[in-house]
């Protein structure tokens, strides 16, 4: 009977370390000033949101879905993602990956906090298709019809 080599037979079972959702939207440049949800740290209870400057920007309750304007982590720094081990401990860096606890650099503790185990990780990224025509007419286009 043939050996068959399971070193690597796991690989494929595994959940991807950072999913990337697509968002499209409509519009031009600039359209958007409020703060965009970059990354989405999923753990049992909360849904963690981050902006591109790596800031937490809003917690959810996973439950519900309703944001807790007043969770403790609410401006830390995502830091990454840690798992500790009997003799070490794995760091994983910019962001966590599933299986390790969130590490957020808490400003006002002036160090460290942990999130329970991450079950997921979300990389959103905004798809914006600006019209080749203006989205506004000019004073020619609205006058247009009148000179003929």
């Amino acid at each position: 009977m043939a050996e068959f080599d399971t070193s690597d037979a796991t690989q494929a079972t595994l959940p991807p370390f950072v999913e990337v959702e697509l968002v499209y939207e409509t519009g031009h440049p600039g359209m958007d000033t409020t703060p965009w949800r970059a990354f989405e740290i999923w753990t049992r209870n909360r849904i963690y949101s981050c902006d591109w400057r790596m800031r937490c920007i809003e917690v959810l309750a996973r439950a519900s879905g309703e944001p807790d304007p007043k969770h403790p982590l609410l401006g830390a720094r995502l830091a990454g993602g840690q798992v500790q081990q009997d003799d070490a401990i794995e760091v994983t860096s910019p962001c966590p990956r599933p299986g390790c606890e969130a590490v957020f650099e808490h400003p006002k503790a002036k160090g460290y906090v942990t999130t329970s185990t991450v079950s997921r990780v979300v990389l959103r990224l905004r798809v914006l298709t600006v019209p080749q025509k203006r989205i506004e007419p000019t004073w020619d286009d609205l006058t247009e019809s009148w000179r003929r």
